[in-house]
């Protein structure tokens, strides 16, 4: 991800067609982007929103979908959170060394009106915290950003109707049992949402997230990874693998 910033990929949900289809709804197509952690610390402590021009290079790195009457069109965004970012830690010097010591996950669905009597889009937050509550300060105060970054960015369409104060929602989470696995969960939940995003679509396919569908994702995506127990030591063997396999091609384009 430090090569690619602002990665946008279409998500390859593993739920059958028949899920995709259960309640007679259409599935919506989600594409999912994933930000940096220095994307995010720049957006919270270097963005000057009042720059139409630099919120305009931002949000078209976004690949937003700016037709909002496009139905069934859904924009997952994936955002790790820092407790860093949290209000009392706004203040920032050029230069420092970056701080915090817990991540946790907040999404963004940016949902294309589902009618056409409507021109905005339907935005919602969700926050995923392996310490349920630690980080809610921090998922609120980015949360907040962003939302300020597409009243901007959606300023043609009727953004009076968008509230200024984004509504974060403290979705149920599987929590860790010990003081250092907060990184790893956080990869957990969002590759989790990615993988089964369609059994994450509630019955209307609105793209809303509901605790009976996130617990079905995350179950599944939790068994697939050899249990609780095990996922952890699972995923860091999986990215030494990957670091072995870059290393490797790497030399060999040389």
């Amino acid at each position: 991800l430090q090569n690619e910033p602002h990665l946008v990929v279409r998500s390859d949900s593993k739920s059958s067609k028949d899920d995709a289809t259960e309640g007679g709804g259409q599935q919506p197509n989600i594409d999912c982007l994933f930000l940096d952690p220095t994307v995010i610390s720049f957006i919270m402590y270097q963005l000057d929103e009042s720059d139409e021009d630099e919120v305009s290079n931002l949000t078209s790195a976004w690949k937003l979908n700016d037709d909002a009457k496009q139905q069934h069109e859904i924009k997952r965004i994936f955002l790790p959170i820092n407790d860093e970012h949290k209000s009392s830690h706004m203040s920032y010097t050029p230069g420092q060394h970056a701080g915090g010591s817990h991540w946790s996950l907040l999404v963004i669905d940016i949902i294309a009106s589902t009618s056409i009597n409507e021109t905005k889009p339907q935005i919602l937050y969700y926050a995923f915290d392996s310490h349920r509550g630690y980080n809610i300060s921090a998922a609120n105060a980015v949360a907040n950003k962003m939302n300020s970054i597409f009243r901007q960015h959606y300023s043609s369409l009727q953004t009076d109707q968008m509230t200024k104060e984004a509504n974060v929602i403290e979705c149920q989470a599987l929590q860790q049992n010990n003081g250092y696995d907060c990184g790893l969960y956080t990869l957990f939940f969002a590759e989790a949402l990615l993988r089964y995003a369609n059994v994450t679509c509630s019955g209307s396919c609105s793209g809303l997230l509901d605790d009976s569908a996130i617990e079905t994702a995350f179950t599944s995506y939790m068994n697939d990874l050899g249990g609780q127990i095990h996922f952890a030591s699972n995923i860091r063997k999986r990215i030494a693998d990957d670091i072995r396999k870059l290393a490797l091609e790497y030399q060999q384009s040389r």
